[in-house]
Parts: C-alpha cells; sequence; structure tokens
C-alpha cells in the first residue's frame, strides 16, 4: 500500500487477523521478557500487506526498521553494510527474500543462527560478533528458498486473500484519507473489484478519486470501471488475455511457457500476479499436466 495511507500500527491492519494475533503474542512476549523477536517469513500473493506487518513490526517493538530488495543484494559485498551497521534489537526487512542468490543465503546463515560474520581479511577467516536483530523476509514464492534458508525463520506467516467485506471496511478508511465521500453500497462495489488485495484496492480507489473529479455524471461503479476494462470480478485485460487462451484450448492443460509465449506476458507476472487469484475463485485449476479451465465468468 502506498505510504500515505499505509497503517503504522498491529489494531490499525483491517484483515489477516489470524496473523496479527499470532504477531502480537510473539511481539508482547519479546517485550515482557526484553528478547529479541525471532526471525519472521511473511508469504503470499503481491499486495496484501507484507511490508505493511513489516513496519508494524517494527513500530510495535519500538525498534529500528531497515528495508531493502533481494534484487538489490546480488552479492555478500552488497549485505555487508545493512549488517555492520545495524543496531541492536532492530527489524532488518528483505522484500522479494526469494530473489536472493544462493551464496547470500549461505552467507546469512551464521548470521540468522548466531549473529556472527565469517569474513576473510587479508586471506585470512575471521569472526564478527554482531547485535542481535530480527531478520523480516517477505515473498510471493516461499518454495522458492532452500530448505536450511527457510528452516531458520522462526515464525512463518501465509497471508490470505481479503473477503470482500474487510476489503470494504478498509475501503471505507482509505476513501477518507483520500478525502473521498462513497457511499457503503460503492464501496463493496469498489472492493468486490479489488482481486482481494489491498494494493489494487488502493489502485482502484484512486481511479474512482480522478473519474469523480472530472466527471459531473452520477455513473455507477460498474459504469466507472468498465472504462479501465475492468469487470464486475476485478479481472484486467491481462486476466482476459489469459483466459481466453485456456477458453480457446478448453480440454488440452497448457504449461507457463506455452501461456506466456501466446499472450506475451511474463510467466513470474503470470505465477505471482494473475494465477493466484483466479485459481482462488476456481477460473483456473492448475494440473500436473498444466492450466485448465474452471468455471469462467
Amino acid at each position: 500500500m502506498s505510504t500515505q495511507i499505509r497503517p503504522s500500527k498491529f489494531e490499525d491492519i483491517i484483515g489477516q487477523s489470524d496473523v496479527i494475533t499470532r504477531l502480537k503474542v510473539s511481539v508482547i512476549g519479546c517485550k515482557n521478557t526484553s528478547s529479541v523477536m525471532p526471525h519472521v517469513l511473511i508469504d503470499g500473493p503481491p499486495g496484501l500487506g507484507k511490508t505493511t506487518i513489516a513496519s508494524a513490526i517494527a513500530n510495535e517493538l519500538n525498534v529500528n526498521l531497515y528495508t531493502t530488495n533481494a534484487a538489490n543484494l546480488r552479492s555478500v559485498k552488497s549485505i555487508l553494510p545493512y549488517l555492520t551497521g545495524i543496531a541492536p534489537r532492530s527489524v532488518l526487512f528483505i522484500d522479494e527474500i526469494h530473489r536472493l542468490p544462493k551464496l547470500v543465503e549461505e552467507f546469512l546463515y551464521p548470521v540468522m543462527e548466531d549473529f556472527q560474520l565469517s569474513i576473510t581479511v587479508d586471506k585470512q577467516p575471521e569472526t564478527i560478533d554482531l547485535p542481535q536483530f530480527t531478520l523480516v523476509g517477505a515473498t510471493t514464492s516461499g518454495g522458492s528458498l532452500s530448505q536450511p534458508f527457510y528452516d531458520r525463520f522462526t515464525i512463518k506467516e501465509h497471508l490470505s486473500f481479503y473477503n470482500d467485506d474487510d476489503l470494504a471496511k478498509l475501503a471505507g478508511l482509505n476513501a477518507k484519507k483520500l478525502g473521498l465521500i462513497v457511499d457503503d453500497f460503492d464501496l463493496l462495489e469498489i472492493a468486490k473489484r479489488s482481486k482481494g488485495t489491498p494494493r489494487i484496492l488502493n489502485a482502484r480507489l484512486q481511479w474512482y478519486k480522478n473519474y469523480k473529479s472530472c466527471s459531473s455524471s452520477d455513473d455507477s461503479v460498474d459504469q466507472i470501471f468498465s472504462i479501465q476494462g475492468i469487470d464486475c470480478y476485478g479481472l484486467d485485460l491481462y486476466d482476459r488475455m489469459y483466459l481466453d487462451v485456456l477458453k480457446k484450448n478448453r480440454g488440452n492443460p497448457l504449461g507457463l511457457k506455452s501461456i506466456s509465449s501466446i499472450t506475451g506476458i511474463a510467466i513470474e507476472t503470470i505465477e505471482n500476479s494473475i494465477e493466484p487469484y483466479l485459481v482462488r475463485k476456481g477460473f483456473v485449476h492448475r494440473t500436473s499436466k498444466g492450466r485448465i479451465m474452471g468455471n469462467i465468468p
């Protein structure tokens, strides 16, 4: 979510209630015992609040938050400044942690377990003690982490898509922050077009705001979003392109490479941004032979 409307405390986060409840227990327990929060891995499709939760963990612990993306950590040298400059008890948040090269993963093993750096100085191995801190990793592909790396995260949480009611509540709060007055019916209709995802919801609200600011007509939510090519299920052009390929090949399972080649949509985009919602809705089924049609709207 955008920084202007991202909640900073657990109590301000709508949805993911089970996850938030468990994290609250861990945070309160660590504060009461003056211990460092264990390492946390947050898994789930894009836009569900992984960064928001990482920020809330740091705020609830009242510690510093250091943020980076694994795409920028291509070597051991690139992660050293974060480790050597980290304050005690702080939170180091690595987004898209599944992108870390294997070499960097392995380098982090002793860091995560013993808070020690094992480096070579003047061709001599050295061990440097680090302050204890909490590593929070966010990933859209938890299965891509090596098992030894995955096992070093004590707390593992999976974020699920939001239901329409929770998204409508979130839409109401964020609409006010955007200076919008939206009735409950429209809030729910906007939520239904947000694919269970707060990040998409915020984009929908921004479009709704822009449309209302330049149009004096009393158009319905359906009319407002149909201009964007978004239907009542929240499906957009790319979703429809993907589904159309499956429709034309009904009865013939298709692999990701084939779908990507036909549509021109990157495999990673299909896996992480398109398929999770379509599978959840039953529009697409993943099989051992490939993707097949489900109940297409």
